[in-house]
């Protein structure tokens, strides 16, 4: 359960450790997003040894306080799948996507639930695991 102000931990190659939720995108008037919702972020916080890594130009859109979607791939609340199975994660992590909630990066650290990647078949694409 992802509401407004939660900290975010960021599974993919951009260079950002850490987000802050700001608002909850879903097409039902809710203030609570789930795996597989999006979320617009705030940068909370930067890792220095891989955001050098970055190329010059994408340096100033990943910048402390800058606006991104999130896409919501782990939670620490369950996760019920069709065969009454439940999931649960240790972290609440997010992965940086466009408007077309394409993945900005090209690798996604971790496992992914195979519901999302059916869902938005270009997070499959980039991810490794899944479960």
């Amino acid at each position: 359960m992802i509401q407004m102000s939660t900290l975010l931990k960021v599974v993919d190659k951009t260079g950002i450790t850490s987000v802050k939720c700001i608002k909850v995108l879903s097409t039902i008037k809710s203030r609570i997003a789930f795996i597989g919702d999006i979320v617009i972020v705030s940068v909370y916080r930067l890792n220095p040894k891989k955001f050098k890594d970055v190329k010059l130009f994408k340096k100033k859109k990943f910048l402390k306080g800058t606006l991104h979607r999130g896409l919501i791939i782990r939670t620490c609340v369950n996760f019920k799948r069709m065969s009454s199975i439940f999931i649960k994660f240790d972290e609440n992590s997010v992965i940086l996507v466009n408007k077309r909630v394409v993945p900005i990066s090209n690798r996604v650290y971790g496992p992914v639930l195979r519901e999302i990647c059916m869902r938005f078949p270009s997070v499959g694409c980039v991810s490794r695991y899944m479960i």
